[in-house]
């Protein structure tokens, strides 16, 4: 066990620089999207134009970076299969009657087409309610998880550099930095399932002995709580010593457990899908659809082929082709948006999101530094002109001299 409370070399101290983190990913425009790209070279979609998607229409961006025909080839790939077997469907049934096209008039499809319409009735209805159920735990995720977690480290840090100003702290807000931003760091190498402590070190967010006690956890969403772990203690013995009031200090306990509900939050909604006889229903639901949807189609062409109605023949193809590409496209959102931790085309860019949390970080921290003073009487003290430079590794979060 190593013991925490040993001082940080000065060397390893020099290292660490929280502009680094606010260094923004390579950037790409597309006509509607715009996408970061991610570590191993992904590409993720940050933002999107509505008004270009709108004006120009969705069928001029068919083939845009994040669409269902370019981040997946699944919708494709199956509506291939499906048009296949309507054309085997319709070839079996032409060799069938080879001798007898003319009996092919008389076919009653009636039966058949009752069934496919009494299952597309429930398709929609229930297809849109899997989705909306997928895209609410999506969102949740960003807001009520993640999204919690970056608040917790902003707001604690507001918090830090309000109570804990003075120049003996700077050690004690440095390591809530520090801890914060690997916090971030170890919580998405836990929703990956990747582990990479070593760069940690290398970011100067751990030290040897803090990386060597984070290996001790075999289970990856351990780690990041430990962080949060070490800022309530670290912060809460600092306010002792600085006779902090109870209520700065319970707020700063607050936003830590905040912090931790967040990452569980995360680690529940990744490790807790929906019941799996549930989404199996559904897929095979659509599934059966569009297997008795290539079969009517296949038996209608064939039998409009002696009557030489191509209308109903291009009808029958376009219609199952539309159909299919419809339901096998929300069926790949809905696996696409499980798991926005991957790297994915909509999954969640993380390093934009860590680049503006640590902007925030930056800002609030060195706030002091051109905050007024108030004296006992109400008058306020400027800081100097002087006092807003920045030093080679940032700023250093002290108070300048105040006129």
């Amino acid at each position: 066990m190593h013991d925490l409370r040993t001082p940080m070399h000065p060397s390893l101290q020099n290292k660490f620089d929280l502009r680094q983190h606010m260094e923004p990913p390579e950037t790409v425009k597309y006509a509607v999207t715009e996408v970061v790209m991610a570590e191993g070279g992904y590409q993720k979609i940050f933002r999107y134009d509505m008004k270009v998607l709108v004006r120009f229409s969705a069928c001029a961006t068919v083939f845009s970076s994040g669409t269902v025909f370019t981040m997946d080839n699944n919708t494709i790939r199956t509506t291939g299969l499906v048009l296949l077997l309507q054309f085997i469907v319709t070839s079996g049934t032409l060799l069938a009657h080879i001798r007898d096209f003319k009996g092919l008039e008389y076919m009653d499809l009636e039966p058949l087409e009752s069934l496919v319409a009494q299952v597309s009735v429930f398709v929609p209805f229930l297809l849109a309610l899997f989705v909306s159920l997928s895209l609410s735990r999506w969102w949740a995720l960003r807001v009520s998880a993640l999204g919690q977690v970056f608040d917790a480290l902003a707001n604690t840090c507001m918090i830090v550099a309000s109570e804990l100003n003075g120049g003996k702290w700077r050690e004690v807000r440095t390591s809530v930095l520090k801890y914060g931003m690997a916090s971030l760091e170890l919580l998405i190498q836990a929703a990956r399932e990747a582990e990479d402590i070593e760069s940690l070190v290398e970011l100067d967010l751990l030290t040897e002995s803090e990386a060597a006690f984070m290996r001790e956890y075999d289970l990856a969403w351990q780690r990041p709580m430990v962080m949060w772990a070490w800022i309530m203690r670290v912060v809460i013995n600092a306010m002792d010593h600085d006779k902090t009031p109870v209520q700065t200090r319970q707020e700063l306990m607050n936003q830590c457990m905040n912090a931790r509900d967040g990452m569980a939050n995360i680690n529940l909604h990744l490790d807790t899908q929906l019941p799996f006889a549930y989404v199996h229903l559904i897929t095979l639901l659509v599934n059966v659809q569009n297997i008795l949807m290539a079969f009517k189609a296949g038996l209608v062409f064939a039998r409009a082929v002696p009557l030489g109605s191509y209308f109903v023949m291009i009808q029958q193809v376009f219609s199952t082709a539309i159909i299919v590409i419809l339901y096998q496209a929300l069926l790949t959102i809905s696996y696409m948006i499980t798991d926005p931790f991957g790297d994915d085309v909509l999954d969640f860019p993380i390093g934009t999101y860590k680049v503006y949390v640590a902007s925030i970080i930056e800002a609030i921290m060195g706030a002091s530094r051109g905050c007024p003073s108030v004296a006992s009487d109400g008058r306020l003290f400027r800081p100097k002109l002087r006092g807003f430079g920045m030093s080679a590794h940032g700023p250093l979060y002290e108070e300048d001299d105040l006129t």
